[in-house]
C-alpha cells in the first residue's frame, strides 16, 4: 500500500487527481477490467469510477476494449503517453518566439483607483517588489491638495524606508517648509534613503506627483484624490530618462 501511495503521489505531479492515479494503479495490476471490478479493487463507487476511467480516457491514460458483453479497461503504457506529451510540448516550444511576439505587442495595463480608500490601494501596489530599489519622483506644491492624502502619504513614506526603499525627489523649493515638510525631515534624519533636489522655477500642476518605480508609474491627483497606474517598464524607463535629465541639470 505505501509503494502504491508513493506512486499515486508521483502520478499527481503530471495532473491526475487522487482518485484518478488510484484508478490508474488499479488497471496497471489489474490489465483489462471491467469498471465494476475496477470499483471493487478500489473501493469507490460505480458511477464514480465510470466518471474516472472517462477523464482518464480523455487524458490519453485509458484505454477502452471493445468487448462482446461488457466494456474493458486497460491503461496505457506510462511511456507512450509521456512521449506523446513531449511531442506535443516541443510543438509548443517551436512557435514560442511567435507566442512571445503577441504578448509583447500588448499595450501596457493601466488601472485607475479613486478616493481615499483607492489612494491606500495604489500605494501597495508592487510594495514588496520595489524592496531594496528606488522610487524617481517628481512631486507637485500640493496647494489646495486634501490634508488626508498628505497622512496617507507621510506614513506610507515611512514604511516604505523601513521596508528598505530609497527615493530620489524633485519638488519646488517653496514647499519644503510647508506641505512637504515631513518628507524634508525624513531627508535630513535618512540622507541615504531620501536624496531631494528642490527647484526655484518649478512650473509643474501643483497637485499632481508623478512616482516612477522599476516596471510601472504612478500618477497621484492629490486634490481630486485620483491615482494611475501604467504597468509597464518601457513606460517607467521613458518617464526615468526624462527625471534623470532634470535631476542632472536641475532645470
Amino acid at each position: 500500500m505505501a509503494v502504491n501511495a508513493g506512486l499515486a503521489q508521483t502520478l499527481q505531479q503530471i495532473g491526475l487527481k487522487e482518485k484518478e492515479a488510484g484508478v490508474y494503479l488499479a488497471l496497471l495490476s489489474l490489465e483489462s477490467i471491467t469498471a465494476y471490478q475496477v470499483a471493487q479493487h478500489c473501493e469507490v463507487k460505480k458511477p464514480t469510477v465510470y466518471v474516472i476511467l472517462e477523464e482518464l480516457r480523455q487524458k490519453g491514460l485509458v484505454l477502452k476494449v471493445p468487448h462482446a458483453k461488457k466494456a474493458l479497461y486497460a491503461a496505457r503504457d506510462i511511456g507512450e503517453f509521456l512521449e506523446e506529451q513531449k511531442r506535443k510540448l516541443r510543438a509548443v516550444e517551436a512557435i514560442m518566439p511567435q507566442l512571445q511576439a503577441l504578448g509583447g505587442a500588448s499595450g501596457p495595463n493601466v488601472y485607475f483607483f479613486t478616493g481615499l480608500r483607492g489612494c491606500a490601494e495604489a500605494l501597495e501596489f508592487k510594495f514588496d517588489a520595489m524592496r531594496g530599489k528606488t522610487f524617481h519622483s517628481f512631486y507637485g506644491s500640493l496647494m489646495g491638495g486634501n490634508p488626508e492624502i498628505m497622512k496617507l502619504y507621510t506614513a506610507w513614506d515611512k514604511r516604505a524606508i523601513a521596508s528598505d526603499m530609497s527615493f530620489e525627489l524633485i519638488m519646488p523649493e517653496d514647499a519644503k517648509n510647508k506641505y512637504y515638510k515631513d518628507i524634508a525631515d525624513l531627508a535630513v534624519a535618512e540622507p541615504e534613503a531620501i536624496r531631494i533636489q528642490y527647484l526655484k522655477n518649478y512650473l509643474y500642476p501643483p497637485n499632481i506627483s508623478v512616482e516612477i518605480a522599476e516596471d510601472f508609474v504612478r500618477i497621484d491627483d492629490e486634490k481630486n484624490l485620483q491615482v494611475t497606474i501604467i504597468d509597464d517598464k518601457s513606460t517607467a524607463d521613458a518617464f526615468r530618462s526624462i527625471f534623470q535629465i532634470v535631476w542632472e541639470k536641475g532645470v
